[in-house]
């Protein structure tokens, strides 16, 4: 049993926001971040970067029925270290090299070895620049609110 197996939550849990940040993340800070880090690790490429679509589901309301709203662009990738451990890239777009990118670090996040300082010189920088951009769409979207209300006649009560 690896050692992430041992608390399969805490790790699906931990697994999920690295994927999500990477992803998310723009692609050259991702490539700097991980030129800093001199890793090359040996791997064989089982998916190669391959581009496709992906329905997009919307619900009314937020909470209701769910439809169909769009398409999107998605990327893909797997690869396969050394020792066996699969890493998956997925991202919305068109960038193999990120979709590949991805991938390898999703494999290494996964070993023992690797996995503090992935997520100290990797992803903790990039998860802190996502959310400074999250923040910033928020304040944007904020700005535009419009709060429609409802004026009450008096010969209507």
């Amino acid at each position: 049993m690896t050692w992430q197996q041992q608390d399969a939550s805490y790790h699906q849990q931990s697994r999920q926001h690295w994927l999500s940040v990477l992803a998310c993340a723009p692609y050259e800070q991702v490539i700097s971040h991980w030129n800093t880090l001199g890793l090359d690790p040996e791997c064989e490429v089982i998916r190669q970067p391959e581009i496709g679509l992906a329905r997009i589901q919307g619900r009314v309301g937020g909470t209701g029925s769910r439809f169909n709203f769009a398409d999107t662009t998605v990327t893909r990738a797997a690869i396969r270290l050394a020792d066996g451990t699969t890493g998956y890239g997925y991202l919305q777009g068109r960038n193999k090299h990120h979709a590949l990118l991805i991938a390898i670090a999703d494999g290494l996040l996964q070993q023992r070895d690797y996995h503090d300082q992935l997520q100290a010189q990797l992803v903790a920088p990039l998860a802190s620049l996502v959310k400074q951009q999250h923040e910033q769409v928020a304040k944007q979207m904020a700005s535009t609110k419009v709060d429609f209300f409802t004026v009450v006649r008096g010969e209507d009560e």
